[in-house]
């Protein structure tokens, strides 16, 4: 079968039509626009990956489709989910594709990207808890309008979802790698992601049962990184050598260490906020990463709880008195501002340490290089790579309106520098310095003539042996006290003229 490009004739459904500009090209098929609907973009597999072998699958897709619909709000269109429309056919009727709402791309971003402060920054996204809890509760819905299908997306996790930046509405998108229950039966993802695969799913293969608690499990990931400045809930300080150093191995072993009831095996980031969550919001985290798979919250639970949260009408999450970009849960301290504090503590007792002699610090470089034992039966695992794998999903949620985002506030731009003084104000530290050095050793020589004046004549009062043993303490202490003068004015003096 020869592949289809820019210009090539298609039938989708029973209407013909020709494929447009190519938009871009992943491992399974291309995405290109079509000729007459600019409101969706058509789905072409490469040739190499059997087309036939997804006729069924896009078929059971078209059959059951979750209840997204795009939302509209002021004039503007927010996809929510990039779920097939129609299958696509070539000019001798083989199934080549599918067609499916066109997502404005530019408009979104990764939900990686909004995690951890400083990258949210760099991408000039908000920082505030208040669009996080937004973006969670949109997530959590999203999921629960696919999980009411039967639909699993399996490889959940940050790097794969997308949320457009004027709504925070999050966007769905490469669906036809999902779970999807068929009438006749399901048609497994292809692939998941270890750092967000269930502790039972580490030691034996993922089942189609299992496939919802699984989910379950992702989102619950996702969610406690939003909602904890980026920290993976299985990352933290190891109480000994043999806890895992990998994020797999930890989920594995079950080192959640942010439970109330905390763990003897793991300790938390110091610098999560996790303690300063709501009751509710950390049962929740506790019932997801516990012992019971059946007892974790499902996406519609997350998705009741979080808009609460979201709801400003409810008063749950505040503004920050010392901080305006940062909001709090109601009753607590701004976990935020707890996080900075004790960041610039530590940057700043890092600072004050001596550094290292160069020969030591190429020895600490070397020692680190190597692998690191942690018994005698393992060593930790070496880093790997990131992925460069490109993300699979992007689109919006459903509900709620833009009122639902009365946290953001866009970056704000630096003040501009205060013009500097001019005048005798900007003019008067260069003054005072020359004033002190004309001042200074005149001062210093009006003091030396009068303890060489004192001198003498406590030398020519010595008339007894007990009055020459007095001048010698006194003579002493003048001494001293010269030996001071001029430190203060040949030292102390110029070095501080010099710094000010």
């Amino acid at each position: 079968m020869s592949s289809l490009t820019t210009g090539s004739a298609i039938v989708i459904g029973s209407r013909r039509s020709r494929l447009g500009p190519l938009i871009k090209s992943g491992g399974a098929g291309s995405v290109y626009l079509l000729a007459d609907d600019p409101h969706s973009v058509a789905k072409i597999y490469h040739a190499r990956v059997d087309p036939p072998s997804y006729t069924d699958r896009i078929e059971a897709m078209l059959q059951l489709r979750p209840k997204l619909p795009d939302q509209y709000e002021s004039g503007k269109r927010y996809v929510q989910i990039a779920w097939p429309d129609a299958s696509v056919r070539d000019e001798q009727g083989r199934f080549v594709g599918f067609t499916m709402p066109a997502l404005d791309v530019q408009s979104t971003n990764e939900v990686e990207q909004i995690l951890q402060e400083r990258q949210a920054r760099a991408a000039g996204l908000p920082v505030g808890l208040g669009h996080k809890v937004t973006l969670a509760a949109n997530l959590a819905s999203v999921l629960a309008a696919l999980h009411a299908q039967h639909h699993y997306v399996v490889d959940l996790k940050p790097v794969n979802l997308r949320f457009y930046r004027a709504s925070l509405y999050i966007a769905l998108l490469d669906c036809d790698g999902f779970s999807i229950q068929g009438r006749g039966g399901r048609f497994h993802a292809p692939q998941f992601t270890p750092d967000y695969l269930a502790p039972e799913y580490q030691i034996r293969a993922l089942d189609e049962a299992g496939e919802e608690t699984q989910d379950r499990f992702a989102l619950a990931v996702v969610i406690f990184q939003l909602l904890n400045f980026g920290i993976h809930p299985y990352s933290g300080r190891p109480a000994y050598d043999r806890v895992p150093t990998d994020v797999p191995g930890r989920i594995r072993e079950r080192c959640y260490a942010y439970s109330q009831r905390g763990n003897p095996m793991m300790a938390p980031n110091p610098v999560s906020g996790h303690a300063l969550m709501p009751r509710g919001l950390r049962d929740l985290f506790d019932r997801a990463f516990g012992e019971e798979p059946a007892r974790r919250p499902s996406s519609a639970e997350w998705s009741e709880t979080l808009r609460a949260y979201a709801q400003p009408s409810r008063g749950l999450i505040v503004i920050c008195d010392r901080n305006r970009e940062h909001q709090h849960y109601a009753g607590e301290p701004c976990a935020a501002c707890v996080r900075h504090d004790l960041l610039n503590a530590t940057a700043r007792k890092a600072a004050s340490r001596p550094r290292p002699a160069p020969r030591a610090a190429a020895a600490i470089a070397t020692a680190r290089a190597q692998p690191q034992t942690l018994g005698w039966w393992r060593t930790a695992a070496t880093p790997q790579p990131a992925s460069t794998a490109q993300p699979r999903l992007r689109v919006a949620r459903p509900q709620p309106p833009p009122q639902w985002n009365p946290y953001y506030a866009p970056p704000q731009v630096p003040a501009a520098p205060a013009p500097s003084r001019s005048g005798w104000r900007a003019r008067l530290p260069g003054r005072v310095r020359a004033l002190a050095a004309l001042a200074a050793p005149l001062a210093f020589g009006w003091l030396m003539q009068h303890a060489q004046g004192y001198y003498a004549s406590l030398r020519a009062a010595a008339a007894t042996p007990l009055d020459r043993w007095t001048n010698s303490i006194l003579l002493t202490f003048l001494g001293m006290a010269f030996i001071a003068v001029c430190y203060v004015f040949l030292v102390a003096i110029p070095r501080r003229l010099s710094r000010s």
